[in-house]
C-alpha cells in the first residue's frame, strides 16, 4: 500500500546542515510513511531579513543558503504545503524567500523575542525546529540531483560579468567540490542509534576553532573553549580527554591545548562513546552546537552551558543534564556526577530518551510533518 503523503526535497544550496531533515525523510520513506522525491531546484532565493536589538527589521540581498525548501503533499486531499527549514546559526537572520513564499518556517536557533518581530510580517508560520546535527541515511537517493543542484545554484549566486568572471567560477567550483567531499564523510544515523554504557570514567571536551578570529564573537568562543580546556586539565589531569582539533588557527594560537583524542568523525565518535561525562559550550552566535545531539544520542552525563535557543521540548536541569554558569559550578558538578552514581545513571538514561523522542531525525521530522498536516502520519 502506497503512503498517503509525498514530500518533495528541492535540492538545497548547502548539504551539510540540511542532511538532518533529509535523513528523517528518507528513513520515513523506508518505513512506508511517506514517498520522497528529489527535484532539481535552481532558484537563488536571495534576500535576508535581519532583526536588531530594538526589534527593527532590515532586508538585504544576501543569500540564505542554510534554509532548505520542501513541499508536502497530502494525496487524499491533494493539499500542498510548502515549508522551509532554517538551520543558520544566527537567531536574528531569516530567509526572506522562505518567510514570504512558504506556509511554514522551522527555525533551528529560535528565540521568541526575535520571532515576535518577524511573524506579523511573514506569510509563513514560524516554529521551533529543535536540536539538529549532520548525518546521513543509507536509504538516501537522488545524489546526482543533490550534487548538480549544489554546484549550479552556487554558481548562479556567485556569477558576475566582470574581469574576475572565470576566477569566480573556478573559486566556486573548488569550494563546492570541497563541500561535497566533506558531506560524504558524514556518519550514518545508525552510528548514533547504537548505544552502550560508558566504558571509561573519563571527562571529554573536544572542540574546534573557526577559520579565523576576526569577529568578536568568534574570538570570545575560542578563548572560552581554551579556558575550559586548561581548567579541566588542571582539575582532572588523569581523566580529561580532548582539546582543540588541530587547525591553522588552533595550531597558531592554542598550540598548548590541542586534543589527545582522534579527530576523524568516526574515531572521535568511538572515543566519545567511551566517556562518562562530556562538556557542552555554545556554538557560534549562541546557536545549539551539533555536539549536544551527539552527546544525547550516547546517553552521556552532560554538563552544559545554558542554551538561549528555545526547543520544542526544553532540556531540564537535573533530568537530562546539568547546567553550569561559571568555573566553580562546572568543576563542582563534574565532581558530583563522578561521585553520585545514581544521579549519573539517571542523567544518562534521560539524555538517551530525549534523543530517541525529540532529536532523532525520524522523530523530529515526523513531528513537523504531523504539525503541518494536523494529523498523524499513517
Amino acid at each position: 500500500m502506497q503512503p498517503n503523503y509525498t514530500v518533495i526535497i528541492h535540492t538545497p544550496q548547502e548539504l551539510n546542515h540540511s542532511s538532518y531533515i533529509q535523513t528523517g525523510l528518507f528513513e520515513l520513506e523506508k518505513m512506508a510513511l511517506v514517498n520522497v522525491e528529489v527535484q532539481l531546484y535552481l532558484k537563488k532565493n536571495k534576500g535576508t531579513l535581519t532583526v536588531d536589538n530594538q526589534g527593527d527589521i532590515t532586508i538585504s540581498s544576501r543569500p540564505h543558503p542554510k534554509t532548505s525548501f520542501y513541499t508536502l503533499i497530502d494525496k487524499s486531499t491533494n493539499k500542498r504545503i510548502s515549508f522551509a527549514t532554517d538551520l543558520y546559526d544566527f537567531a536574528e537572520h531569516f530567509s526572506e524567500a522562505a518567510l514570504n513564499g512558504c506556509d511554514y518556517y522551522f527555525k533551528r536557533n529560535f528565540e521568541s523575542r526575535i520571532v515576535s518581530a518577524v511573524q506579523p510580517k511573514a506569510k509563513a508560520q514560524i516554529h521551533r525546529l529543535g536540536i539538529t546535527f549532520g548525518n546521513h541515511s543509507k536509504y538516501k537517493h537522488g545524489s546526482n540531483k543533490f550534487l548538480l543542484g549544489l554546484f549550479l545554484t552556487n554558481l548562479r549566486l556567485n556569477l558576475k560579468k566582470d574581469r574576475y568572471f572565470l576566477k569566480r567560477i573556478l573559486k566556486t567550483y573548488k569550494a563546492q567540490k570541497k563541500h561535497w567531499q566533506f558531506i560524504n564523510t558524514s556518519r550514518n544515523i545508525s552510528r548514533f542509534e547504537n548505544f552502550g554504557k560508558a566504558s571509561e570514567n573519563s571527562i571529554m571536551f573536544q572542540t574546534r576553532c573557526f577559520l579565523h578570529e576576526k569577529d568578536v564573537d568568534v574570538k570570545q568562543i575560542h578563548q572560552q573553549r581554551y579556558h575550559i580546556i586548561q581548567l579541566l586539565r588542571q582539575h582532572f589531569p588523569d581523566t580529561f580527554m580532548g582539546g582543540f582539533v588541530p587547525s591553522r588557527v588552533a595550531n597558531k594560537n592554542y598550540s598548548d591545548a590541542l586534543t589527545n583524542v582522534p579527530t576523524t568523525p568516526e574515531k572521535y565518535l568511538d572515543a566519545m562513546k567511551k566517556a562518562k561525562i562530556v562538556i557542552y559550550t555554545r556554538g557560534l552566535a549562541n546557536s545549539p552546537a551539533w555536539k549536544m545531539a551527539e552527546y544525547l544520542s550516547q546517553g552521556k552525563v552532560i554538563i552544559a552551558e545554558s542554551l538561549s535557543t528555545e526547543l520544542p521540548v526544553p532540556l531540564t536541569e537535573g533530568k537530562e543534564l546539568l547546567y553550569f554558569q561559571n568555573d566553580t559550578e562546572l568543576i563542582e558538578k563534574i565532581k558530583i556526577a563522578l561521585e553520585d552514581k545514581a544521579l549519573a545513571a539517571r542523567l544518562s538514561k534521560n539524555a538517551r530518551a530525549y534523543f530517541e523522542k525529540h532529536v532523532h531525525p525520524v522523530q523530529n521530522t515526523k513531528r513537523i510533518l504531523e504539525l503541518m498536516l494536523n494529523k498523524p502520519l499513517v
